[in-house]
């Protein structure tokens, strides 16, 4: 199998794994090595527990080639477990990339994969997002219009857009956050006077969701922004007052991420 590098892998890929039957012997060699003999989990209809589910899906993961020796490490797994799995299932993994970022280093990154185990009804039985940290093939740079949360993605977004009209009554600074990645941009006066990881006295609201979320947003065929902010998809901290403000410049924002993605 080739090596995909860190620089081969573009947030918003994604790949589905062939389909994958669970076994009456899936079922007796996982309560041998787990040792766990209750009948719920070990009877002939049992609900397989879940780390059987993870163990298929980094199997499944494993098949589908994507990635090799540039592997250097696996990082945090956040995993969830939605409805039993039991023997006569059909599961299937999709996979997509929700972030890639360069280490300090320049000499690898963190891919963090958004994976779902679905049955053969299309229901959603596992799912989660597990990180690997991968050897670069050069020292940079990286593309920024899917680096949400980034100062060189906010200052990409704010260059695409021209907010002075719209934000001209108002100072103050914006959050962006994806996932743990958070940028401040700092208003006054109706212009952008700086984007940085913080400001001096944080923002006056930040606007955040998971990775999948703003790959969701870039990618839909019309801007999602208030449809993902009204199911709770996009959550708001600080001054509530001061976003529902800047409602409308959020949505256009929205667009410009959609643009420069």
């Amino acid at each position: 199998m080739d090596d995909r590098w860190f620089e081969d892998f573009a947030v918003g890929e994604s790949w589905t794994s062939p389909p994958r039957p669970v076994t009456a012997e899936d079922l007796a060699a996982f309560t041998r090595v787990s040792g766990d003999d209750h009948p719920l989990h070990a009877a002939p209809d049992a609900i397989l527990q879940g780390p059987f589910g993870v163990a298929v899906a980094m199997g499944l993961l494993q098949g589908l080639g994507i990635h090799g020796d540039a592997v250097l490490g696996l990082l945090d797994t956040h995993w969830a477990y939605r409805r039993p799995v039991r023997v006569g299932d059909v599961l299937t993994l999709e996979v997509a990339i929700v972030r890639a970022r360069r280490t300090s280093s320049g000499d690898r990154g963190v891919v963090t994969r958004a994976m779902a185990l679905r049955n053969e009804r299309g229901e959603t039985v596992q799912e989660g997002t597990t990180a690997a940290m991968i050897a670069a093939r050069s020292a940079g740079p990286d593309p920024v219009g899917r680096a949400f949360g980034t100062v060189g993605w906010a200052e990409a977004l704010t260059d695409k857009v021209d907010l002075t009209d719209d934000l001209a009554s108002w100072d103050g600074t914006l959050g962006l956050r994806s996932g743990d990645d958070e940028v401040h941009v700092r208003v006054y006066r109706g212009r952008v006077i700086e984007v940085a990881r913080r400001s001096p006295r944080g923002a006056t609201f930040t606007v955040g969701a998971d990775a999948a979320t703003w790959l969701e947003l870039v990618e839909a065929p019309d801007n999602p922004f208030m449809r993902l902010a009204m199911a709770g998809r996009f959550t708001v901290t600080g001054d509530g007052y001061e976003y529902l403000r800047l409602t409308s410049v959020l949505h256009r924002l929205a667009d410009a991420a959609r643009e420069i993605a």
